[in-house]
């Protein structure tokens, strides 16, 4: 940073260059595109390392088949290579979709992304820290905006927005707390005989910024059932809502199912030993409301599903019209 004002363009050039067809000659040239080990190689070496991390997480294997990918040595990668990497992955999908039925119809077989691996990149996140630094990162912002409007609606909620935009702008004063997964864990144990505890390390959290609290976050959601109780004070609800909100400014797609599947009313017989995905909610985004019955008396947390909800039919449109763009119909009658 700051970033030169020809890279944008330069980006979109080397797109043009892999998925557009020149009709001037037959005999063309087409640029390869970014593998998908390449790209993880960076964000693996940033603060969401952990979610990239392969021992602990089986990527699907159809994703690396049959590419080779260029040795890079990235130690700590900059905000403006995270950003550019981004926009990259939202232009090709949105170039590729847009010239899908010509490509189809020359026969060429062309990479594409998967929904499963650009859910796991921290765009959102990356978006706000470009929109803080707009002297650095100006000609970058306004495009990536648009490209995430058009392709990731559930991204680009305005209430979410307007929280994170509130959460940016906050000082709370400082409570020192030591927060580990066992202070978390006592904490949320004893969350009805002594709330005081839970609400000490609820207020630690909010001050921590987002992306030190996101490690912990699987920890957090767990204990989603116990906020439910009827002992629990409004206070420490409310502390819990907002510690998620500030989760949310992360990795919002993945805190969601981390979210639905810790609220998912087991005592219901169909929904034993059920993991929801990110494909089910896509397909079915109603799956958000098979949760433990106590949410709907409880209006903090159901204020947290319902934002879940109007995400998920907005990711679930957005998939439809990616379906129909990615398998247009040649023939036009019949």
């Amino acid at each position: 940073a700051p970033l030169h004002p020809v890279m944008p363009a330069l980006v979109e050039v080397y797109v043009n260059s892999i998925l557009v067809i020149n009709n001037k000659g037959s005999s063309e040239y087409f640029n390869k595109p970014i593998t998908v080990e390449e790209i993880r190689k960076v964000f693996r070496n940033s603060i969401f390392g952990v979610n990239f991390d392969t021992k602990n997480k089986p990527f699907m294997p159809m994703e690396t088949d049959g590419e080779t990918s260029l040795e890079i040595n990235i130690e700590k990668p900059t905000l403006a290579s995270q950003l550019l990497l981004i926009y990259y992955l939202l232009l090709y999908e949105d170039v590729r979709l847009a010239n899908s039925a010509t490509l189809i119809a020359n026969g060429r077989k062309i990479k594409s992304y998967s929904s499963a691996f650009l859910s796991e990149l921290p765009i959102k996140y990356l978006l706000h820290q470009a929109q803080k630094d707009q002297m650095s990162y100006g000609g970058l912002f306004s495009p990536l905006l648009r490209l995430l409007a058009t392709h990731f609606p559930q991204l680009s909620l305005v209430d979410d927005w307007m929280d994170d935009q509130v959460f940016g702008d906050t000082c709370r004063h400082q409570v020192d707390v030591n927060i580990s997964d066992t202070s978390i864990n006592e904490a949320f144990q004893c969350i009805e005989e002594n709330p005081y505890k839970t609400g000490k390390i609820l207020k630690a959290m909010l001050n921590k910024n987002p992306t030190d609290v996101w490690p912990f976050a699987e920890i957090f959601v767990r204990y989603f059932k116990s906020v439910l109780g009827d002992q629990v004070p409004r206070h420490i609800q409310e502390l819990y809502r907002e510690v998620w909100l500030r989760l949310n400014i992360v990795l919002p797609r993945c805190l969601w199912i981390m979210t639905i599947n810790a609220l998912l009313d087991i005592n219901n017989g169909n929904n034993r030993n059920v993991t929801i995905t990110q494909e089910n909610v896509l397909v079915d985004p109603l799956q958000v409301l098979r949760c433990d019955i106590r949410v709907f008396r409880c209006g903090p947390i159901l204020k947290i599903v319902l934002r879940i909800l109007e995400a998920s039919l907005a990711a679930s449109r957005s998939q439809l019209s990616r379906h129909l763009l990615d398998k247009p119909l040649l023939e036009k009658s019949g």
